[in-house]
């Protein structure tokens, strides 16, 4: 072929990609259609290099659905064309944690406890067996890239680490170890003194956060909230205090939800009626950490209400925004704290003894190669300590 010939061509290649670059992430179908067009079209858009060129150009990966827990069973709900390729049915899950691209899920086999890291593009699994400590008597566990991508929008096909915090009430301390895809083990756990003999504790069903390199728990001390940090790059756990600055008073929030600003800094909501409060956590310059209110909000201008007697539960967040998710009792709702602006995402509506305990939201690019990948089922206990 004449060498001008192949330079026009790969001149429309050029092209090519940069239309494609500019279909809207947040309406899958549009790249699934595109993939349809033809064989070289196919080949751009499944190729490594195009997608994670176009993650870069559009930075932030979209919602395409969200996952909603129960206490025996999680749900899919899509918000745009997405449809996931569905993990193993032959067990019945419920939803640990989902962020990269992953969701992360957990069931019962034979009486005993396995978690499965899915991912919703591919169909792909990785079973793993729940550490088993003994006088363990309450655990939570997170799921990320172990990767250095800064905005994750295409690192759910790379490896992962899940991130697994118990607490042990008798001896009173926490555990936590991290199970590495690329290892295909359980570290050694991390032990945290947090002296709550008398206490009772347990997490809340709310998920973790990632904030920095630090994943961060909730807990729940005799009806007091606080929170469990594990710092990655030390293998350390630690315990946050819940105390503002302006005053000595414990912050007690009801049902709080830990949020993560755009520049990594750690906040909490809390609802109260219909009055939201925002803190964020403030490191100062002498390494001191101080809790400041940031704002409280009336979520009576921003969400339509039915039965003002039902309470309006918060559920969840989607780290490095201003967004966060409630229930109502008339849907599910999405709020920009930012822009004080809300959405409807589902109209169905809960009785209340089936309320969802939290809101986990799938943000992923979408790639067209995840509908003809196949799907596959890994097994990897790892290492039991006991």
């Amino acid at each position: 072929m004449p060498r001008q010939h192949v330079r026009e061509l790969w001149q429309m290649d050029e092209i090519v990609e940069e239309i494609l670059f500019r279909l809207p992430p947040d309406e899958p179908g549009n790249l699934l259609r595109a993939s349809l067009v033809c064989k070289p079209w196919c080949r751009l858009l499944s190729d490594h290099g195009f997608r994670r060129r176009y993650s870069e150009f559009h930075q932030a990966p979209p919602m395409l659905g969200f996952l909603q827990s129960w206490s025996t069973s999680a749900e899919f709900v899509p918000t745009t064309e997405f449809c996931p390729r569905e993990p193993d049915p032959r067990h019945s899950y419920s939803v640990c944690d989902c962020r990269h691209g992953r969701v992360l899920l957990r069931f019962r086999d034979d009486d005993k406890q396995f978690l499965t890291v899915w991912n919703p593009m591919t169909g792909s699994q990785r079973v793993l067996r729940v550490p088993e400590y003994s006088g363990m008597s309450d655990w939570c566990t997170s799921v990320l890239c172990s990767g250095s991508s800064y905005n994750h929008g295409d690192c759910h096909l790379g490896p992962f680490l899940v991130v697994f915090v118990s607490l042990h009430e008798q001896e009173g301390v926490a555990k936590a170890c991290v199970y590495s895809s690329e290892m295909s083990n359980w570290s050694s756990s991390a032990s945290l003194d947090v002296g709550f003999f008398e206490d009772e504790i347990h997490f809340t069903a709310m998920p973790s956060v990632l904030a920095g390199d630090a994943l961060y728990f909730l807990i729940s001390r005799d009806s007091n909230i606080g929170i469990l940090e594990y710092d990655l790059g030390k293998s350390r756990l630690s315990e946050i205090h819940l105390v503002p600055a302006s005053t000595s008073a414990i912050i007690c929030p009801i049902a709080p939800i830990l949020m993560v600003a755009e520049d990594g800094q750690l906040g909490l909501a809390d609802l109260y009626d219909f009055n939201l409060s925002v803190w964020w956590r403030e490191v100062g310059p002498d390494e001191v950490a101080v809790w400041s209110q940031c704002r409280v909000i009336d979520l009576e201008t921003l969400l339509p209400i039915g039965d003002p007697e039902v309470a309006t539960d918060l559920v969840g967040s989607i780290e490095g925004t201003g967004i966060i998710f409630a229930i109502t009792d008339l849907g599910t709702y999405m709020i920009d704290l930012k822009a004080l602006t809300s959405k409807e995402l589902s109209t169905k509506l809960y009785q209340r003894e089936d309320i969802a305990w939290a809101l986990f939201p799938y943000l992923s690019f979408y790639s067209p190669q995840g509908v003809v990948a196949g799907a596959s089922i890994e097994t990897g206990h790892g290492n039991e300590e006991t």
